[in-house]
């Protein structure tokens, strides 16, 4: 059984992507309007990723009974690519004119999402609401990309890369914890 705690730090832990999305577009797009945008787009697409994968899971669970190892190696698969992420883009790159609005933001949001989706194939050993833990994931991320924004225009360049690094460690830990 997972509990309310586990919830919010796989919440937090898939938060992290869109959190330093938001840092990075924050130092340049920090109004109202764009504080909505990341945040009402990254929290929706983190609420549906989870759901996509827990359907998934589900459907994958009826033909094994080791999903729970396939959703550890998914979380450490995760965690290992957001460090070797954290470790190769040390500064933030915003190339678009306002990468709040259009294409650029449905695939900011898509990008930011894609380990939600494997959280969520890892729910899916969870008998609990899937529904309501996607719900618990996306608002804290909306709240995440809101602080992001927030932050974006002074310290980017110190805290950007290293939240990466707390994102993979408590997936990790995560995973650690399905397996035993």
């Amino acid at each position: 059984m997972i509990s309310f705690l586990d919830i919010l730090a796989i919440a937090v832990a898939m938060s992290i992507d869109a959190f330093c999305v938001s840092v990075c577009i924050g130092v340049k797009y920090h109004q109202p309007k764009h504080y909505l945008r990341l945040g009402a787009s990254f929290g929706f697409f983190q609420f549906l990723m989870p759901v996509l994968g827990a359907f998934a899971g589900r459907v994958m669970l009826s033909y094994t009974d080791n999903l729970k190892y396939l959703a550890a190696f998914i979380l450490f698969f995760v965690a290992f690519n957001m460090v070797r992420e954290g470790i190769k883009n040390k500064e933030c790159n915003v190339y678009f004119n306002d990468p709040t609005v259009g294409v650029p933001l449905l695939l900011l949001s898509l990008a930011t999402s894609m380990d939600a989706l494997g959280a969520g194939i890892s729910l899916a050993l969870w008998d609990g609401g899937i529904v309501f833990a996607s719900a618990v994931i996306g608002v804290v991320c909306m709240f995440f990309s809101f602080a992001g924004v927030h932050f974006g225009r002074s310290s980017e360049k110190y805290i950007g890369h290293y939240a990466e690094y707390f994102g993979s460690f408590v997936l990790a830990v995560i995973g650690i914890k399905f397996i035993f």
